[in-house]
């Protein structure tokens, strides 16, 4: 009983260096080296106009992993065959292209066959960002947030709960906004702050001015969501799925973060009843997503 109180059940506040932030300095680092390398690819800069984040192209992006559903799954053999006068950034022989033509250059490969199912563009975009305005935005609320929640959990469990979160929130980004190409590590922050938001609320009685830190925290995730729905640059789904992602996985494998529910004597009961439907609610979405997302064919999208 007791080893299981020692993995599970947590109630020795940590110092602020037990753990070093291994995991939030490493994931910086690769974020902002990817920046770069699509910068470099892009040739520079591309205008304020086309990206009012100060970035590549949403064409680069996408060539180089971004969310894009038609090249995630097949698109309709019919739609395939339409033709329109190739973007200026293909280099083929005729003037005209068929989608079918123009997904081979976009998805960067050199024959889908229709269905190309890149998957690993649920996972990529945690790690590509829109432009200079969008990774300095992400990156200071990562160091803020991740740093101090990296030095409480340890480097294991923030990473699971990072790529959960952002996994997850492109997933539901795809699902519910398919006819974008989208990047970015909000969802995986989004999960990060989920995590926070439920650590100062559990541990509300030994915090200074509680109300404060909540209340801070509630208008930045209301906001966020709302300028997400106004705005069509912010992708407002991956919030939304990263919120919850990093809700169920931060109960599932975050010690201390349980209420006793049902007032039961030891508090490993309610922990592992909150852990088990956490997981099970985990698995829930992850397949469900899966299921929703494969049923239909790809939307025809061209980049503008």
């Amino acid at each position: 009983m007791m080893s299981l109180k020692k993995i599970f059940i947590d109630e020795q506040p940590r110092e602020a260096g037990t753990h070093f932030p291994f995991f939030v300095i490493v994931v910086t680092i690769v974020q902002i080296a990817l920046f770069i390398y699509t910068i470099v690819y892009n040739k520079g800069l591309t205008s304020m106009y086309e990206n009012p984040m100060a970035g590549p192209s949403s064409l680069t992006l996408t060539r180089n992993g971004a969310k894009f559903v038609p090249c995630m799954k097949p698109t309709q053999e019919n739609d395939l065959r339409t033709t329109t006068a190739c973007p200026s950034d293909i280099s083929f022989t005729n003037k005209t292209c068929t989608y079918e033509e123009y997904l081979w250059y976009l998805c960067n490969t050199d024959n889908l066959k229709g269905f190309p199912y890149q998957i690993y563009r649920l996972f990529i975009p945690i790690f590509l960002h829109a432009g200079i305005i969008h990774l300095v935005l992400n990156l200071v609320n990562q160091l803020a947030i991740g740093i101090i929640l990296e030095h409480k959990f340890n480097s294991i469990r923030i990473s699971i709960i990072y790529i959960l979160s952002g996994i997850g929130g492109t997933l539901l980004s795809a699902i519910g906004l398919p006819q974008y190409s989208s990047v970015g590590a909000s969802g995986a922050l989004y999960g990060l702050l989920a995590v926070y938001f439920m650590d100062t609320i559990r541990n509300w009685r030994n915090l200074q001015k509680p109300w404060l830190i909540l209340t801070f925290q509630g208008i930045f995730i209301i906001a966020s969501l709302i300028i997400g729905i106004l705005i069509p640059i912010v992708d407002y789904m991956a919030h939304i799925g990263g919120f919850l992602l990093g809700i169920l996985s931060g109960l599932v494998i975050c010690p201390n973060l349980y209420w006793n529910i049902c007032k039961y004597d030891s508090p490993i009961q309610p922990k592992l009843i909150i852990m088990a439907g956490s997981s099970m609610f985990v698995i829930a979405f992850f397949l469900g997503g899966f299921i929703g997302f494969f049923r239909t064919t790809a939307p025809v999208y061209w980049l503008k």
